[in-house]
């Protein structure tokens, strides 16, 4: 089975939480840009060597796509929820 991109990935768990993150920091939504959420979000997590982990292992495991999202989903809540501070 052909994976999204990571960015894609990233895009779609974003597009999950930013309901949520709207709804508990409405002034900060409406100041940032959601496309340059994502790529932020990209950057940190194709840095991070957990999620590299965490991804090496779901591919060993023969996961699928809508599995990766759920776990890059995961990863974006903490880091929005991070963003705060």
């Amino acid at each position: 089975m052909n994976q999204p991109s990571t960015r894609e990935q990233v895009r779609q768990a974003i597009g999950m939480e930013w309901p949520a993150f709207e709804a508990r920091h409405p002034n900060l939504a409406g100041l940032l840009d959601q496309d340059a959420v994502i790529k932020k979000g990209h950057t940190q997590l194709a840095g991070d060597p957990e999620y590299q982990k965490a991804m090496d292992e779901a591919t060993a495991l023969g996961m699928g796509a809508q599995a990766a999202v759920q776990m890059v989903r995961g990863f974006i809540q903490d880091w929005m929820s991070r963003l705060l501070f």
